[in-house]
């Protein structure tokens, strides 16, 4: 019988308050930089598909490999759509800001259906946990917002991304679950349809609007 939820954190429960290239465009304003959002969005977009994951083993946690990371993003999105050396003095207060903003909780938006959804599933009787690669900014975003969770599992704290099986397998043993009692959702296909079926839990691509959580929670409430 299924006994709990897991769940994806950006695109599954939240969203970016607003369009990242108009963030990073006005930050890079703020410290001198004039820079086009419109080359900010297609350079965000190839950087975050296509840079490899954190280095967790060169560093002492996995919040400091996830925070390099980001810097590196930060760092070829700004190198590339300005087209030219960064002047001496801007990149690390311009990515410290940036860091910053997107821990606010108010830099997020909640997917309208979510907080009926998760009251729903407590009613039920499922015990929730959101399974995400983010860093510990996470914890402190969900809460908030209000968003609260019997766990919350991020690749920071257990230094490991999806689809790497190991994340969905921290998740079941903080939860004492056993795959088959698991459902999962997420937007990936890839991170989290793939990753959760590697271990053996079932998983919901969420496609908004086609397939958003509410559409989830049904299905999920029909195994039970």
């Amino acid at each position: 019988m299924l006994q709990a939820l897991f769940l994806d954190a950006a695109g599954t429960l939240i969203e970016p308050a607003e369009p990242v290239a108009v963030v990073y465009a006005r930050t890079a304003a703020a410290y001198g930089q004039t820079v086009d959002p419109a080359e900010v969005k297609k350079w965000f977009g190839l950087a975050f598909d296509g840079i490899s994951g954190p280095e967790y083993e060169a560093h002492p946690d996995g919040d400091a490999a996830e925070r390099e990371w980001w810097s590196w993003i930060v760092l070829l999105v700004f190198n590339k759509s300005l087209g030219t050396p960064l002047p001496e003095g801007f990149f690390r207060p311009c990515f410290e800001a940036l860091f910053a903003h997107y821990a606010r909780p108010d830099a997020w938006r909640v997917f309208p259906e979510v907080p009926d959804v998760l009251a729903e599933a407590r009613s039920a009787g499922l015990r929730l946990a959101v399974v995400s690669n983010f860093d510990l900014r996470l914890h402190g975003i969900l809460a908030g917002h209000g968003l609260h969770f019997d766990e919350v599992i991020t690749s920071a704290d257990v230094r490991a991304r999806k689809p790497d099986p190991a994340i969905f397998r921290a998740a079941l043993g903080r939860l004492r679950l056993q795959p088959h009692e698991v459902f999962h959702a997420g937007d990936s296909p890839v991170t989290d349809i793939d990753g959760a079926s590697a271990m053996g839990i079932d998983a919901c691509l969420i496609s908004r609007p086609a397939m958003d959580l509410r559409a989830f929670l049904a299905e999920a409430l029909a195994r039970c």
